[in-house]
């Protein structure tokens, strides 16, 4: 009874040694087919011919525009991304054997997945929200609320929230508080401004009073000349009067005779011959 099972596992054992059984599992970077360990092809080759009893993996390298990126057993290489400029795309790393073409958006847009498929433009933070981080290629702005002392009054992917006015350090006083939309309002205080006012307007009136006096005097000067020629209308201009020298009677060696005009009021010697002025009204 003690024979039988003995005898069990030496017939066990040598029908385990004749035929073997195939492997289950491979070694890193092999591949099992046909109930044997083949190894991967290398990154940037693609898969030919598995092994055989005598022979190893064949591959081959990839042609221009593809690629694979690990260690496999693929009978075709992959294709290169497009990068398509009318959803924005540009290429930002050229592809090779071993890598894929890397795409990325337009200055101002970003991808809106991992893989950059399509592109959408950057978010822009609203008033009382400022930039926390700024967008990139792949990623979109980060915005965060304006805190207590903090503004901004635009909507920009690239302003963060400006700290409110310091009116002291200005010397000035804060005449309207700050919100996270609107920054302080500063401004004079009432003894200050009363220092600015009253000089200025003071000056203003000084000006008027001036301006007033001058334009006031001049029509009294035109109306004392007006007056002055309406109680003298001759002193200004009379017409000439001829006299005669009482020479004129003499001799022939004497000297021509002149006659003495006034002209203005100032006497004018004219010779004889020549004619007189005589007004029209003392003629008459």
């Amino acid at each position: 009874m003690v024979r039988l099972p003995l005898q069990c596992l030496l017939w066990g054992s040598f029908l385990t040694a004749v035929h073997p059984e195939p492997p289950t599992s491979c070694r890193e970077n092999q591949y099992l087919t046909n109930s044997r360990c083949c190894n991967l092809c290398p990154p940037g080759q693609k898969l030919v011919n598995d092994c055989t009893e005598v022979t190893e993996t064949e591959c081959l390298p990839c042609s221009k525009g593809e690629f694979l990126a690990t260690r496999n057993r693929e009978k075709y290489c992959h294709q290169h991304r497009y990068c398509n400029p009318n959803l924005g795309l540009q290429i930002q790393t050229e592809g090779t054997s071993i890598t894929d073409t890397v795409c990325i958006c337009d200055e101002g847009h970003h991808c809106t997945s991992h893989t950059c498929e399509s592109c959408t433009p950057h978010s822009l933070c609203l008033p009382g929200f400022g930039v926390e981080q700024m967008a990139t290629g792949v990623s979109d702005t980060i915005c965060e609320p304006c805190s207590v002392g903090f503004f901004s009054s635009v909507s920009s992917a690239f302003e963060k929230c400006h700290p409110w006015t310091s009116c002291e350090s200005k010397g000035l006083v804060e005449q309207h508080s700050g919100t996270n939309k609107t920054d302080v309002v500063c401004g004079f205080q009432n003894r200050m401004r009363a220092l600015v006012v009253i000089p200025i307007t003071m000056v203003i009136l000084f000006t008027v009073l001036l301006v007033s006096a001058c334009i006031s005097e001049s029509p009294g000067k035109m109306a004392k000349k007006q007056e002055t020629k309406a109680l003298h209308p001759k002193a200004e201009r009379q017409d000439p009067v001829e006299t005669i020298d009482p020479e004129d009677f003499l001799g022939p060696h004497s000297t021509p005779p002149v006659q003495e005009t006034l002209h203005w009021c100032q006497p004018v010697t004219q010779e004889d011959g020549k004619e007189s002025r005589i007004s029209v009204q003392e003629r008459e």
